[in-house]
């Protein structure tokens, strides 16, 4: 009998649960152990991490009793073995998966989560990091949620939370195309400059300095506002009910607000949803990836030309041990655009 060969393999475990908003390093702790490649069941994976995608929410796998537990964010992967059709060896996903060099993928939750983006990074000749964010997950959930619940219509105007954020930075660029005014918000000048003269924003202002209820009125003008996409889920959709339209739209798509440790926010004025005939609705992309190919053939020409902009960190040549102090430098906001730890080229 063959003897299963063994890898030396790092990853990231919870080093111990953490009170405020946010982890710091201490939070993080990495062992390398000699594994065995595993004996799959059906459906399970083994694959090579190649690049790291760090998200806000990540911080949420330390919730509750998570000490020495590993932390699970979305990796794209090489698949190293296989018992699963969809994904034989050699092609390359994208999934929630360990922080780690090597990991078996075998929760049924992860399985289902799983896409191949092997012949899409091929065919297109970009970057592998941008299928991370502008061609990957962050920016198809506000390609489909704008088309499945945003019924966007030309001479319209969107107000956009967060959004010089990943996604919010997409979501007014694709709006701008379908003819809709765009109005975002933002925490900094530098932020809101971004909006106005890179991105093409007709509007924006500064949640922290600017009366949020008077400004988001200046900005809306006597048209007055159609859509707010939520970003936060905080108490500004509060003053999107007082402020819309009748007929106009509500899509909770983010809760940044809860991924910087803010209670769930519960809207008070909801008795406007009803007068005015709102339509209030959420949005989770987890049902909707077969619509994926749609979304590159529609992007990935954009994306080249040019036509759809935006930022990107890539960290060349990282290890897995840096990824805890990495992940620390996004939520203290010192990197620009979606940020990935490169750990193995394709």
């Amino acid at each position: 009998m063959t003897a299963a060969k063994q890898y030396t393999n790092t990853r990231v475990l919870i080093n111990k649960s953490f009170e405020g908003a946010t982890p710091n390093k201490s939070h993080f702790r990495t062992e390398t152990v000699t594994i065995e490649a595993p004996e799959l069941k059906e459906n399970e994976l083994f694959t090579q991490a190649l690049s790291v995608s760090l998200d806000p929410f990540i911080r949420f796998d330390f919730s509750g009793d998570a000490t020495e537990s590993s932390v699970i964010g979305y990796v794209l992967s090489k698949v190293l073995d296989s018992k699963n059709p969809l994904y034989p060896v050699g092609s390359t996903i994208f999934s929630p998966t360990e922080w780690a060099q090597y990991s078996h993928i075998s929760n049924p939750e992860h399985l289902a989560d799983v896409n191949r983006y092997d012949e899409a990074i091929a065919s297109s000749g970009l970057a592998p990091s941008l299928f991370n964010g502008i061609l990957g997950v962050p920016a198809f959930t506000v390609w489909h949620s704008l088309k499945q619940v945003g019924d966007l219509k030309a001479g319209e105007t969107i107000y956009i939370s967060s959004a010089a954020g990943t996604l919010g930075q997409i979501a007014g660029q694709l709006a701008k195309r379908k003819g809709l005014r765009v109005i975002g918000s933002a925490g900094s000048q530098e932020k809101i400059d971004y909006l106005i003269n890179e991105l093409g924003f007709d509007a924006a202002f500064n949640y922290k300095t600017q009366d949020k209820k008077q400004a988001l009125l200046t900005a809306a003008g006597p048209k007055g506002l159609d859509i707010y996409y939520d970003l936060v889920g905080d108490d500004t959709v509060d003053i999107a009910l007082e402020v819309l339209n009748p007929n106009g739209r509500i899509l909770s798509i983010g809760v940044l607000a809860m991924h910087q440790n803010a209670a769930p926010y519960a809207p008070k004025n909801t008795i406007n949803i009803l007068m005015k005939q709102l339509r209030y609705e959420g949005y989770l992309v987890f049902e909707n990836y077969a619509h994926f190919p749609q979304f590159w053939e529609e992007m990935v020409p954009l994306v080249k030309s040019g036509e759809i902009k935006f930022k990107e960190t890539v960290i060349e040549g990282g290890k897995v041990e840096a990824l805890g102090e990495a992940y620390v430098n996004v939520l203290a906001g010192k990197y620009s655009g979606k940020v990935s730890v490169q750990l193995a080229s394709l």
